[in-house]
């Protein structure tokens, strides 16, 4: 059997390692993480999952003309504020509509 040209050869030679070094580390973070949660007793819990319950409250579904769904969450500024932590600023051209609406 004839070997293949030296090109290859060498680039086997370097990316084959270098695959298996990235995969053996990736695969000792997920044990780690993994008998982390286990040691913890806790399953893994969304962060964002009291926040995704809050907001089902404002959560209003409106049908539009072409008989789709929309689903929308209405809230005041304060309550977005409250719930997703940043200050929230109206865009210029509704807050220009909302002053000839005055």
């Amino acid at each position: 059997m004839r070997w293949p040209r030296k090109g290859i050869l060498i680039r086997l030679a370097i990316y084959i390692p270098v695959i298996g070094f990235l995969g053996y580390n990736a695969w000792q973070k997920y044990r780690a993480r993994s008998a982390a949660e286990e040691a913890a007793g806790a399953p893994a819990v969304d962060p964002n999952e009291a926040r995704k319950r809050e907001l089902e409250e404002h959560k209003r579904e409106y049908t539009m003309p072409d008989g789709s769904k929309q689903q929308v969450y209405e809230l005041t500024p304060e309550e977005a504020e409250r719930l997703l932590g940043k200050p929230v600023t109206i865009p210029e051209d509704e807050a220009i509509d909302a002053k000839a609406a005055d």
